[in-house]
């Protein structure tokens, strides 16, 4: 988004609507604001893998191409959106302050840890469609399953802690810009009193000679 309403121009006329324009209103729209709403974001991120694997939609799709390439495009979607309230840098309806983004992230951690250690502890998901496949090799389909949940337990607390320090880097750049902003009004604003003094003085001057 900040790549295109830099790159695009505004449109030749007033009034005239281009593909800038097109975006700047799409993110201002009443849709961006309830899908940029953490809340929103965060519960399609986390109930997306409850109400796939934990219901018959799972095995639909494995069983079909077409779903099968609908269940990724929904995790590829809603870990974008997610990610994009949490540490996005484009425009956006609404932005958080660095502590609500931080707590929307850890609000996911106990989530994640249980989905992986109720695949590890359930029983078997979509048994069926992988017996069917009767592969001579490998270990059965409830221990690997029980693999995949401890790998979804560990390995899916790596992304959340990069994405903390992102937070605490973005925030500490912020304090610095902000406090470089402070330092630059308080330079203008001395710079206009120390002239505002000169000028005060020069006229007092002038006055004694015009005596």
């Amino acid at each position: 988004m900040t790549l295109a309403l830099r790159a695009l121009r505004p449109a030749a006329r007033r009034g005239d609507r281009g593909p800038r324009e097109w975006i700047v209103s799409a993110l201002h729209s009443r849709v961006a604001e309830i899908v940029s709403h953490p809340a929103f974001a965060l519960v399609v991120f986390v109930s997306g893998s409850y109400a796939l694997y934990y219901t018959s939609l799972f095995e639909t799709a494995m069983r079909q191409p077409v779903g099968h390439i609908l269940m990724n495009t929904h995790f590829l979607l809603s870990g974008t959106l997610f990610f994009w309230v949490v540490i996005g840098v484009d425009p956006a309806p609404r932005r958080l302050p660095y502590i609500a983004k931080l707590g929307t992230l850890m609000m996911t951690m106990p989530f994640h840890a249980f989905f992986g250690i109720s695949m590890m502890m359930g029983k078997s998901i979509a048994s069926s469609w992988y017996d069917q496949l009767t592969r001579p090799w490998g270990a059965s389909v409830l221990q690997d399953q029980s693999v995949a949940g401890g790998m979804a337990w560990a390995f899916g607390e790596i992304p959340t802690m990069i994405v903390v320090i992102t937070i605490a880097a973005q925030w500490a750049l912020s304090d610095h810009r902000r406090s470089r902003r402070l330092d630059r009004h308080a330079d203008r604003r001395g710079e206009a009193e120390l002239a505002a003094y000169n000028d005060y003085l020069a006229g007092l001057n002038r006055r004694s000679q015009e005596r």
